[in-house]
């Protein structure tokens, strides 16, 4: 159990791919329901942009906690696919 947050290439690898894939996965859902929203991360939106937008005038936000703490969850959820898939392929 305690090996299970160790880094390995496979869930740093699993960690972004599942980010990105969720990311765009809720960005697909979001544009198609709202059309002028656009949604960065999933769980938690670190990032809104918004349009049409002035000249002039800040039509987005940013927020550093929700993408830590996106990374952060990501990466649990692939340390424990990529510890289950490990265990089960130990021989017995």
């Amino acid at each position: 159990m305690k090996n299970i947050l160790n880094l390995n290439l496979w869930k740093i690898v699993l960690t972004v791919i599942l980010f990105f894939g969720s990311s765009m996965l809720w960005r697909s859902f979001v544009i198609s329901r709202i059309s002028d929203t656009f949604p960065r991360g999933f769980p938690f939106q670190y990032y809104l942009g918004w349009g049409p937008c002035p000249p002039g005038e800040v039509c987005s936000e940013f927020n550093s906690l929700y993408l830590i703490l996106d990374w952060v969850i990501w990466y649990l959820v692939s340390a424990f696919i990529v510890s289950r898939v490990l265990e089960n392929k130990k021989p017995a």
